[in-house]
């Protein structure tokens, strides 16, 4: 019964948000009709509707630049690159991030552009397109000293893709200082599994350089983190599989 009355919530709040959008198109009310379409966008984007979410949250996009609403604006078209994403279309998501970062910067909403900016970082991970290194950059120079979780979590974003775009490049010590900035950053922020994740990533890269005592110690640290830690049994693996070869070796 909870599931069922649930539902017909969602379907009810549906049908009030697409009706109220449709009276807005029909009275003409230009900014009813983005707020609600915005509205509609992020609820259908909750709902894990992304192509339709995009839809909506495009067309608040159009009418809000349009009139010339730079922050809702930029929000929007956040939102459509999100919504693409999680479709699996990032490539198609790339320009929407670009122009959500034009935004941001026209109503100098720095912080709206640094999120915009490590969602784009997150699509070209996905794609692995790894040749944003000004992107990354004026990332993790905006956001040097801050100790704002939000911040840090998109400076987190920054460090491991210049991480991984060191690695695609073939330059293992180069790929050092990043991972080892991703892991404080990590730290900093007080996950334990993205801790962990970043300095697996550590203890790999100097196993490859065949520095054993230091990836030894990363792999201890991995161990010690996800120990007993729930939805970490891929990472513990990892990690003992890491410190065995190491020792080895």
């Amino acid at each position: 019964m909870i599931e069922m009355s649930s539902s017909a919530h969602k379907d009810q709040l549906l049908s009030s948000l697409m009706s109220t959008v449709d009276s807005s198109v029909q009275a003409g009310n230009r900014s009813k009709e983005a707020a609600t379409r915005f509205e509609l966008g992020r609820y259908l984007f909750h709902l894990e509707r992304g192509n339709d979410a995009f839809e909506q949250l495009r067309r608040a996009a159009e009418i809000l630049q349009q009139d010339g609403l730079a922050g809702p604006a930029a929000q929007a078209l956040l939102g459509c690159g999100h919504a693409l994403t999680t479709e699996s279309r990032q490539e198609e998501s790339l320009p929407m991030f670009d122009q959500a970062i034009g935004q941001f910067v026209r109503c100098q909403d720095k912080a709206g552009e640094l999120e915009a900016s490590a969602a784009k970082l997150e699509a070209l991970a996905d794609l692995k397109c790894w040749s944003d290194s000004v992107l990354s950059g004026a990332i993790i120079t905006r956001t040097e000293g801050t100790d704002n979780a939000r911040l840090l979590t998109l400076r987190l974003v920054a460090f491991r893709y210049r991480t991984q775009a060191r690695l695609a490049a073939g330059d293992l010590t180069g790929s050092l200082d990043p991972a080892r900035q991703a892991a404080k950053v990590a730290s900093q922020l007080g996950g334990p599994l993205q801790e962990a994740a970043s300095r697996l990533v550590l203890a790999h890269n100097l196993r490859m350089l065949k520095d054993m005592q230091l990836a030894s110690e990363e792999y201890e640290k991995v161990l010690a983190l996800v120990r007993d830690l729930p939805g970490a049994r891929d990472l513990e693996r990892e990690a003992l599989e890491g410190l065995g070869a190491a020792t080895d070796d």
